[in-house]
């Protein structure tokens, strides 16, 4: 009974987070009703929304699994960096990512758009990956710690494995799985909450100008809020937003997923 569960469970979710992939199938094989040029234009923010989530996943895992263990490892280090993450933590992300397009805004504005997008987009991840460091990172080294002293350390250690060992390999337990597998649902769900409020706060903010050039499906949803007045089509601020539910409860299931403990 279990297995059939389990199956259902992800195919639902993908099903969920289908628009992510469906965005990159060609136009006319992804017929939606709609005016030809918004399509392009929803199926465009909806890549860059993958690509977005997909690289920041991947630079911040990569960042969080090493820190949480090398926070475990060695305490000093786990201190300092807990203070340096505090300190990030207490900048909210939206402006952590306005900050990170200052020094780099003239830059934006002097060149193509091609160039601009790709220079905003990895600015971007590079922001977004900062502000999910410190939760990710406790995320990891808190039951990484307590698995360590509370359950294996002794006996572990009476075979003669070393701290870093017996951190690797507890790294790779049932538990951390879980809790990393949460810990990545967390950081999509909050990358793209972050994505889609700076591109619609600079779709806001500098209108026609893109600068900087940040595609997102929250831009789209706020250059197309006039759809909602009188004589406008309500389908094309209503499509991208129920779109952006849907993946966004894929990813909320997938982080409600209860941790089980380690037998």
């Amino acid at each position: 009974m279990e297995k059939p569960y389990r199956v259902a469970r992800v195919l639902v979710l993908f099903t969920l987070a289908s628009p992510l992939g469906l965005a990159w199938l060609p136009s006319e094989r992804l017929p939606l009703g709609v005016d030809p040029t918004f399509q392009a234009l929803l199926q465009s923010s909806f890549r860059q929304l993958s690509i977005t989530l997909g690289a920041t996943l991947a630079l911040a895992m990569s960042i969080t699994v090493a820190l949480g263990y090398t926070s475990v490892l060695w305490q000093r280090f786990g201190r300092t960096g807990s203070s340096i993450l505090k300190a990030v933590e207490s900048v909210p992300a939206i402006l952590a990512a306005l900050f990170f397009y200052a020094p780099v805004s003239g830059y934006l504005a002097r060149h193509s758009s091609d160039v601009s997008q790709i220079v905003s987009l990895v600015v971007f991840i590079l922001a977004a990956t900062l502000t999910m460091l410190p939760e990710s990172v406790r995320g990891v080294a808190i039951p990484l710690g307590d698995l360590y002293q509370r359950k294996y350390s002794l006996s572990f250690r009476s075979y003669g494995f070393t701290k870093r060992r017996i951190l690797a390999v507890l790294l790779a337990s049932q538990t951390m799985r879980i809790t990393l597998k949460r810990i990545a649902a967390g950081i999509l769900l909050k990358t793209l909450v972050l994505d889609c409020s700076f591109g619609f706060i600079i779709q806001l903010g500098f209108g026609s100008y893109g600068t900087p050039a940040h595609t997102s499906p929250g831009a789209l949803i706020a250059a197309n809020r006039d759809a909602l007045f009188e004589g406008g089509a309500p389908l094309l601020f209503w499509l991208p937003s129920l779109l952006l539910v849907t993946i966004s409860t894929a990813f909320l299931l997938t982080l409600a997923d209860r941790v089980e403990a380690l037998s």
